[in-house]
């Protein structure tokens, strides 16, 4: 983006252009906090930059006495997993050319050469406009996926858990006084419940970027919508030799699927303690097999103010 000229800037102007093409670091009176997944930081650097400039040419930078704020709200949303002919209306359904090793259409039992009838409660078939009514479906079912697909003359009901991706967000404010616009997530503050059956955890990403390997005590968070991925530290003495047996096995195969994601609303100058809770009615071997064990879990929530 070419650097852009005012009419007369301030020296607070320059110093905040100046700041945000270098990564984004604070520079004297900015206060910047960024959390977007990686491979989109040009992006999100591109949209903060044309948001500054265009608060420069309303005059909005001028008053350096009071804060001001450009933020883009972090998102969630809900993916299949699945690549779907959307080209056309057709009756029989949308056809389902590909699908996502591992992911959510797999996991529900999806097929290539499938043909996508309804999803959650939303008919695909015969509309003439299928992409957007597509997407609307998906997302209204906030993570749960209802699917009806044609497989070959039969049609069969599919139902899963969606997969979840963190859709990049930033909140940036300019000025001394801009505070109280974060909040944390902890796994090592308080004792946990587990007379509730809540147990430690580790949270291993943060909107799709991976924690610091060393441990830490709390994670600052811009206030809004962020998406944590869980790893259970579940005490091995709640459960019996043939438990942890099977899910040493679904963790070895699964992998980085063993962790869970969590979505979570920051409030500022508010600390969420994580942990991963025991779901006691899920121990079968089916349920170990399917990670359906434990849930990760917000189990407090305290006043604490931001820096």
């Amino acid at each position: 983006m070419p650097t852009p000229t005012f009419p007369d800037p301030s020296k607070y102007e320059a110093i905040v252009m100046d700041a945000l093409r270098k990564s984004l670091r604070a520079v004297l009176a900015v206060a910047v906090t960024v959390c977007a997944a990686a491979d989109s930081q040009a992006q999100s650097t591109r949209e903060l930059d044309a948001a500054l400039l265009q608060m420069s040419e309303r005059g909005e930078l001028k008053d350096a006495g009071r804060p001001q704020v450009i933020q883009k709200p972090a998102q969630v949303r809900y993916e299949l997993g699945a690549v779907v002919d959307v080209r056309s209306s057709r009756g029989a359904g949308l056809p389902i050319l590909a699908v996502t090793p591992e992911g959510a259409a797999t996991r529900i039992g999806m097929k290539v050469g499938d043909r996508l009838v309804a999803l959650n409660g939303v008919r695909l078939d015969g509309t003439a406009a299928p992409a957007p009514l597509l997407e609307q479906a998906m997302q209204s079912g906030q993570g749960r996926i209802t699917a009806a697909v044609m497989r070959g003359t039969a049609t069969q009901t599919l139902q899963g858990a969606a997969d979840v991706v963190a859709v990049p967000a930033y909140r940036l404010e300019i000025g001394p006084d801009a505070k109280g616009a974060c909040g944390f997530v902890t796994v090592r503050a308080g004792t946990v419940p587990k007379t509730r059956n809540i147990f430690r955890a580790e949270i291993t990403t943060i909107d799709g970027r991976s924690t610091p390997l060393q441990s830490t005590n709390r994670h600052q968070l811009a206030a809004g919508r962020h998406v944590l991925v869980v790893q259970e530290l579940i005490d091995t003495n709640r459960l019996s030799p043939s438990q942890l047996v099977q899910i040493a096995k679904t963790k070895r195969f699964a992998m980085a699927r063993a962790y869970k994601p969590l979505v979570i609303d920051i409030k500022p100058n508010t600390s969420y303690r994580i942990g991963a809770r025991l779901l006691r009615d899920k121990l079968d071997v089916q349920s170990l097999r399917d990670n359906a064990y434990w849930e990760p879990v917000v189990w407090e929530e305290v006043a604490e103010r931001c820096p």
